[in-house]
């Protein structure tokens, strides 16, 4: 089933206004109602960008259900034991050890501007690579 964004939106609306209703009849200040919607429609449009982006697998009906063992990849080698495909596995290991480290990055959640930071390089480089990347193992997958 999609994600309806719209749906959604209205459901967190009409939740937000029911829980303002009731801050303010406990006599709370407007700055803090204010505040606390900020960071709520914050928290509700990270996990809508996590929903919209998410794989749909329609032969796995209930996958969420299931148990999967999934290695904590923590590092570059962690990452490159954990590929089972071989063509995959030489495309990474004739990749230089930068990008690597920006997938690995992706991996774990960084956002593109926070990988650029921490690798000291521009966002566009980091793009660029990831990009480049995808390319190549979609050449062979």
């Amino acid at each position: 089933m999609a994600y309806n964004k719209a749906k959604e939106e209205w459901k967190w609306k009409q939740w937000k206004e029911k829980e303002e209703e009731q801050l303010r009849a406990l006599g709370t200040d407007e700055k803090v109602i204010l505040e606390l919607r900020r960071r709520d429609w914050e928290e509700f449009k990270s996990e809508r960008r996590y929903l919209e982006h998410r794989a749909a697998f329609p032969e796995y009906a209930d996958w969420e259900g299931l148990e999967i063992e999934e290695q904590e990849v923590t590092g570059i080698p962690a990452l490159l034991d954990s590929i089972n495909d071989e063509r995959l596995l030489h495309i990474l290991l004739d990749s230089d050890r930068r990008t690597l480290q920006m997938l690995l990055l992706k991996m774990m959640g960084f956002s593109v501007a926070e990988i650029a930071v921490k690798l000291r390089t521009s966002e566009r480089a980091v793009y660029c690579r990831i990009d480049r990347l995808k390319k190549k193992i979609k050449k062979i997958l």
